[in-house]
């Protein structure tokens, strides 16, 4: 899967992260997660395992439902 396909995906982690003031490495702490893979995930070159999808939703407090879909708040 090309990495365009892999952001489109999910819900927009950038928008997220930036409505809360993080640097990608506060928001890969926060997320307890390395700033590497955090920052993979949102450039869309790694998908989102089921712990960080989690950590997702807790963190940037998302319902579940919106993970996926296209017209939830944070996505482009």
């Amino acid at each position: 899967m090309g990495e365009s396909a892999v952001k489109e995906r999910y819900i927009d982690l950038k928008t997220l992260r930036e409505k809360k003031g993080w640097t990608k490495m506060r928001a890969a702490e926060e997320l307890g997660f390395s700033r590497t893979y955090y920052s993979d995930v949102e450039n869309g070159k790694h998908g989102v395992s089921l712990k960080m999808m989690h950590a997702i939703i807790k963190t940037f407090n998302v319902e579940y439902e919106d993970f996926y879909r296209t017209d939830s708040p944070g996505r482009k």
